[in-house]
């Protein structure tokens, strides 16, 4: 299939095509791993694709926890950028994307190459972190430079320094994801765990507020460690 096949593919195609490289054996729930008792959820109001699993009562699409999750973008020109990207030896450049398909700005582009790429070093669609799973975070940034402004200075420690906000997680067999966050609330750590460990994992942290509830997300557990 070439580029121009690929964007003459609607949306329930694209999705049955994610579907069957994701789940070659049928729908399995992303945030319990049960495949079991699964349903489609149909109706006017639905959103295509949307799933529900009856052991977590949680629903779901094929793009949970993927580089695809909450992006506003058709899947046909997402995986017309992978294919893009994966089939070019020489690269793809996000000013390419673009105007080959026809997204709205250069911004866009250069999130949606960069999330490919980075999903492209780790591991398929399916690639979420499992088991034991160590969940921590820090500033990351160095010392002020010679002459650099007070307002501007990243040695402060703690809240309210410049340095940028970094979540890193570990698991036992030695695969990790780091990066940088927003801020550290409980809404974005949480979410960022969640996006990229499996619910079947056991989660270890510290005891910051932020990380509290996450064991709602995680049945099998979530532990803390006094620092």
């Amino acid at each position: 299939m070439n580029l121009i096949s690929l964007l003459k593919t609607n949306d329930a195609k694209a999705r049955a095509m994610l579907e069957e490289i994701r789940w070659p054996n049928g729908p399995v729930c992303p945030h319990c791993a049960h495949d079991d008792r699964i349903h489609p959820i149909t109706g006017k109001s639905a959103r295509n694709g949307l799933y529900e699993c009856g052991e977590c009562s949680k629903q779901f699409t094929v793009t949970v926890g993927t580089v695809m999750h909450n992006s506003r973008l058709p899947l046909v020109k997402w995986i017309a950028a992978f294919y893009m990207i994966c089939s070019d030896k020489k690269g793809v450049s996000a000013a390419q994307l673009q105007r080959d398909l026809n997204l709205g700005s250069y911004r866009t582009a250069w999130h949606m190459a960069h999330r490919i790429r980075a999903a492209m070093q780790e591991e398929p669609l399916s690639g979420l972190l499992s088991g034991a799973v160590v969940v921590d975070e820090a500033y990351v940034g160095g010392k002020p430079r010679p002459g650099e402004p007070k307002s501007k200075r990243t040695n402060k420690r703690g809240r309210g320094t410049n340095k940028t906000s970094a979540l890193a997680m570990l698991e036992c067999s030695g695969r990790a994801r780091s990066g940088p966050v927003e801020r550290f609330d409980a809404k974005t750590q949480k979410s960022a765990v969640i996006n990229s460990v499996h619910a079947a994992s056991v989660i270890f942290t510290d005891e910051r507020n932020s990380y509290t509830g996450l064991g709602e997300s995680f049945p099998n557990g979530h532990k803390t460690t006094k620092h």
